[in-house]
């Protein structure tokens, strides 16, 4: 199989999501999968209606790719959108679709979606300068979350803990040129510093883990020094984050669920989730999963596609034995909820001894 991954920066160990590209070559590599990172901005389009395949990368033409897989982001720019529409028009398969690493990008758009599916969600206002105090405070009270609209690994996010940090925050930001650019929410206290990643691919729950702040602040992201520990979803939260994949289109999402007293509410969702501290807590190889499910989604040729049920039962067996190693019988009862991975035929019972 031939994959294109795109990647704004250079690889680097210093360049967030680095890790996560480095990690995908490994596995191509270990799929007999030719893999090529390549920036969006170094293509030149070429729209015609005359001619078949063209990719045109800084000056030279590529082969058509089986597949290509966007790690871009929040910082997915129209450009970006641009190449990967040329791409998709062309027949090739892309995960995530142009059209959900639009949607996913822009955090409003986000939640509206969400909103118009009735799921879970904090209340939210967009800004708007100047600030009208006295709504934020009737529909959200404070403390109030301030977050921009793009923004990824806990970057742009604050607590603001009274109507005079609001009001201080307000000043700052009236007149600046993207001053609309910020979103102001409502704050789940029971979730305070404490949120649930949930990983999935093709519809499938395969892996969680909670994430906890160390220095007792309200955000719990891995790039900020929080904690990891692998985490069982209960059927409820492992439902609603493969829901809100469905409505956002996601092949692949990384869902943030916050604790509410009533339940849950989505904090937001991610179309190229970092997964350096996923893979840490609950052992799985997720550029594998990757891999495999795509092959299987789009009916790809995948040289080692056999692989696809052995890793979804690893990492089935890998989520529900980090904490305690169950059972068979009690792998086969947890997992036969339909949002968890496998289904229960593709995991073997022992042979009882004679």
């Amino acid at each position: 199989m031939r994959c294109w991954l795109f990647f704004n920066r250079d690889i680097a160990p210093d360049v967030p999501e680095a890790h996560e590209v480095m990690r995908f070559q490994e596995a191509a590599r270990a799929l007999d999968i030719e893999l090529l990172v390549l920036k969006p901005s170094a293509f030149d389009l070429v729209v015609d209606s005359k001619h078949g395949w063209s990719a045109i990368y800084q000056g030279r033409e590529l082969y058509k790719p089986d597949l290509i897989i966007p790690r871009c982001g929040s910082e997915t720019t129209y450009f970006t959108l641009a190449v990967l529409r040329h791409f998709e028009r062309q027949g090739v398969a892309i995960a995530n679709s142009p059209a959900a690493v639009e949607s996913v990008a822009d955090k409003l758009h986000t939640l509206q979606v969400l909103a118009g599916a009735k799921l879970p969600i904090p209340k939210t206002i967009l800004g708007k300068f100047p600030a009208d105090v006295d709504l934020v405070e009737r529909e959200l009270g404070f403390p109030v979350v301030v977050k921009k609209l793009r923004g990824t690994r806990g970057a742009g996010v604050l607590l603001c803990n009274s109507r005079g940090d609001f009001d201080d925050l307000a000043n700052l930001l009236d007149g600046a040129t993207a001053a609309s650019d910020f979103l102001f929410q409502q704050y789940v206290k029971s979730s305070h510093g404490r949120d649930v990643r949930v990983l999935v691919i093709d519809g499938r729950v395969v892996a969680a883990m909670e994430r906890k702040s160390t220095d007792g602040g309200f955000k719990s992201n891995i790039s900020l020094c929080g904690s990891a520990t692998p985490f069982i979803p209960p059927p409820e939260m492992a439902e609603l984050a493969v829901q809100v994949a469905r409505e956002l289109k996601l092949d692949i999402a990384g869902i943030d669920i916050l604790f509410d007293k009533e339940g849950y509410r989505i904090c937001e969702a991610n179309s190229a989730p970092g997964f350096q501290g996923l893979e840490r807590a609950c052992n799985i190889d997720v550029p594998e999963l990757v891999f495999l499910a795509m092959g299987r989604k789009f009916g790809l040729p995948v040289r080692h596609s056999d692989r696809w049920d052995k890793a979804i039962e690893k990492a089935a067996r890998a989520m529900f034995g980090a904490i305690r190693t169950p059972s068979v019988d009690e792998l086969m009862d947890e997992i036969s909820e339909p949002p968890l991975i496998p289904a229960p035929a593709r995991v073997r019972k022992r042979r009882k001894p004679a």
